[in-house]
């Protein structure tokens, strides 16, 4: 006896469909279904042209939560809830839209809800409001399309390192792997910090404070500039002064800040300049951690960007690497100063205050 076929979600009828938009999406399948002429419009698609089920994103936030509703069993099939802000990735861009939650009555995924728009304003589409709005719907799709292929640089750095397929010819080549792989790691947690995030509010994604090593981080950044720096033949170099203490602060975005100001300094040196990192400490005073560069500096003007603007000729930047490490820096109870002139180099400190150290 053949076990009977799924039944398929209702789907809206154009001459009674509600006022408000709405759609049919199967969270688990990362699919919409069905919908009313509005609920197509909500998405930026034609009700005229749209042939469902239309593939969507399944790491989208407001999949992932219903999703979550679905496992947790908060809406049985025929039943509806509240009102729920769920954020979506559509054709337009990045929208935000209150929406009721009713689970459709189909037999094929625990996750299948049919989303009711409510109000006149919910449709309202963040990358429609200015801007800025356009950066974050912008920013949230490029994190996610990030995600795969740096998943993939992982796999292999993972394979390599560990020699799977038998040993590597030189030495050197384990320090490489292991270098391509914290890089790509370090890569993937920033891209997950924007997902969880909210860059509209600070463009700081969330924090996990905790008791660090500073030199055992500065030396993991150290590693991953070397081949860079080998390649600009430039001399890179780690300094650090006895009995330092650890320091309170979120490892990632600390990682962060020395890449931003390592990679700056790299791109717009010459060869034959010096890179150094150097971390200090006085008694009841604050930890220095300083990125300093024998290369051609910046003038007062320039010291609110990447770095100069083409100080030697061959290199530009988009002007958000210092920026972003001063975001970054106050996130973390730190402060960034920059000392640099014109042909006399840069030095770029963030100094942690002793209420963010913890003695050793």
């Amino acid at each position: 006896m053949h076990a009977p076929a799924p039944r398929r979600p209702r789907l809206p009828d154009p001459e009674r469909a509600a006022p408000e938009p709405a759609f049919t999406v199967d969270a688990a399948a990362g699919a919409l279904l069905a919908a009313n002429p509005a609920g197509w419009a909500a998405w930026g698609l034609d009700a005229g042209s749209a042939v469902p089920p239309i593939g969507i994103d399944r790491a989208m936030p407001a999949l992932q939560r219903l999703r979550e509703i679905a496992d947790a069993g908060e809406a049985g099939a025929g039943s509806s809830s509240g009102p729920v802000t769920l954020t979506f990735w559509t054709v337009r861009g990045l929208a935000r839209l209150r929406c009721r939650i009713e689970a459709a009555p189909t037999c094929g995924g625990s996750a299948v809800f049919t989303l009711h728009v409510l109000g006149d304003g919910a449709a309202v589409r963040l990358s429609e409001r200015g801007g800025a709005r356009q950066e974050v719907a912008l920013t949230a799709w490029l994190a996610h399309e990030l995600r795969t292929p740096l998943g993939a640089v992982i796999a292999c750095a993972e394979i390599l390192k560990s020699e799977h397929f038998g040993p590597l010819a030189d030495v050197r080549y384990r320090g490489y792997a292991h270098a391509i792989y914290d890089s790509a790691r370090h890569a993937l947690g920033v891209v997950d910090g924007i997902l969880r995030g909210d860059p509209a509010r600070s463009g700081v994604p969330p924090l996990a404070f905790a008791d660090l090593d500073p030199v055992a981080v500065v030396e993991s950044c150290l590693a991953v500039a070397r081949p860079l720096a080998e390649r600009a033949g430039l001399h890179l170099r780690g300094e650090y002064a006895p009995g330092l203490p650890r320091v309170v602060a979120d490892e990632l975005s600390l990682r962060q800040m020395l890449l931003n100001l390592l990679g700056n300094a790299i791109k717009f040196a010459r060869a034959g300049d010096q890179v150094s990192v150097a971390i200090a400490y006085q008694a009841d005073g604050p930890l220095t951690i300083a990125v300093a560069d024998t290369g051609p500096g910046m003038d007062g003007a320039q010291t609110g960007a990447a770095g100069p603007a083409s100080a030697t000729g061959s290199a530009t930047g988009l002007g958000l690497g210092l920026p972003l490490s001063r975001a970054l820096a106050a996130a973390n109870g730190a402060e960034l100063a920059i000392e640099s002139a014109p042909g006399e180099g840069t030095c770029v400190t963030i100094s942690f205050g002793k209420d963010r150290l913890v003695p050793v």
